[in-house]
């Protein structure tokens, strides 16, 4: 894919962007701060200042809140995702809540630079259909047809080991250093940015 975004849902929400087979960082570093689109401007402030960022609608920090008076303060996300895969109606509705909201920042992704795929990372990736449908679904309503047409919204494959391996990636990169990356060492890495896929 050389057209895509990785998003990671967890302590608070962000992206990482590649286009045209290139990590895209911006020319200040921050591009794909996705958990700050205005969801609400009448919602929850975050902590970033602004009301109704994705990220108040999405992270581990403001939904766990909202289960604790049914499940305990001592829910974790790994923890709402296990019931709502074993049925808990109310871990079910909270999950299929975030995808919505998640939804509707890839819908404006997708109206920006028109990404083949979006990689879900963290926790809620675990989730599979119970988050991508929603996801989906947001995407069909808020992004135009032609933006969408072609997207496929994926968990991520690599689970907790994405991080690692794509730091490890990029330092590398970075150093110019690719004989990891290509391969070339006896395939100790699998292709280059393994975090994104």
């Amino acid at each position: 894919m050389r057209d895509l975004a990785y998003i990671k849902v967890a302590s608070g929400v962000g992206a990482g962007l590649v286009i045209n087979g290139r990590i895209y960082r911006g020319p200040g570093g921050t591009a794909g701060e996705i958990g700050h689109i205005t969801l609400d401007e009448a919602g929850p402030v975050c902590r970033c200042g602004n009301r109704g960022c994705l990220e108040t609608f999405a992270a581990a920090r403001y939904v766990l809140p909202l289960l604790q008076p049914s499940h305990g303060s001592d829910l974790t996300m790994e923890g709402v995702v296990r019931l709502a895969r074993d049925g808990d109606p109310g871990c079910r509705r909270v999950i299929a809540d975030v995808g919505r909201h998640i939804g509707s920042g890839v819908a404006n992704l997708c109206n920006l630079l028109n990404p083949s795929r979006v990689v879900l990372g963290g926790d809620l990736a675990e989730a599979g259909e119970l988050v991508l449908g929603p996801i989906r679904e947001s995407v069909g309503r808020y992004a135009i047809p032609s933006a969408a047409r072609q997207l496929s919204v994926l968990p991520g494959a690599l689970g907790g080991r994405a991080e690692v391996l794509g730091a490890l990636a990029l330092a590398l990169s970075e150093m110019g250093d690719s004989t990891l990356l290509d391969g070339s060492a006896g395939g100790a890495l699998p292709v280059a940015a393994p975090a994104f896929t």
